[in-house]
């Protein structure tokens, strides 16, 4: 068993994110898809009509949506065992959402990275706060092309789930 630690997409990297998604939507929950296309959009703002973005325009980035989902898991039940995130049970599935801890921690971290993250996460849902879950699929879908996307085996279940 390799004791290496991945600096780069890990489940502290990816959770510093989702707590800047979770408080900022705060009263507001997001189930882990939501979590996803957040987290996208805000590393990628320029990829959704906003300025340069965050992380680099890397070709096939969108397949980052597919490849995240086990890393937000994990990260979310990571935030959880830290009192930083809870789980919601509604009638329409598994959302989490920020905790009274959430907010006091992220005012604790005051680097440019987290300084970014939180601007983005304004932006971000000021452009979709309006959007449906099945709304934000479609605006995917129309653009994904744009966002040095291929389209595989592994894309195309995220596309017509």
């Amino acid at each position: 068993m390799s004791s290496q630690i991945k600096v780069f997409n890990n489940e502290i990297e990816i959770g510093l994110r989702i707590l800047v998604i979770v408080e900022y939507i705060y009263p507001k929950s997001f189930d882990i898809e939501m979590i996803n296309y957040y987290d996208y959009f805000i590393l990628h703002t320029k990829d959704v009509g906003g300025d340069e973005s965050l992380h680099a325009d890397v070709p096939n980035r969108f397949g980052e949506l597919v490849v995240k989902r086990d890393l937000i898991r994990s990260s979310l039940k990571l935030l959880m065992t830290k009192g930083l995130v809870e789980i919601q049970y509604t009638d329409n599935g598994i959302k989490y959402k920020a905790t009274e801890n959430t907010a006091p921690f992220l005012d604790t971290l005051n680097e440019e990275y987290t300084m970014h993250l939180q601007n983005n996460i304004k932006w971000v849902y000021n452009k979709f706060k309006d959007y449906t879950y099945d709304d934000i699929k479609i605006y995917v879908d129309k653009h994904k092309e744009k966002w040095g996307s291929e389209l595989s085996y592994c894309t195309i279940g995220l596309i017509n789930e």
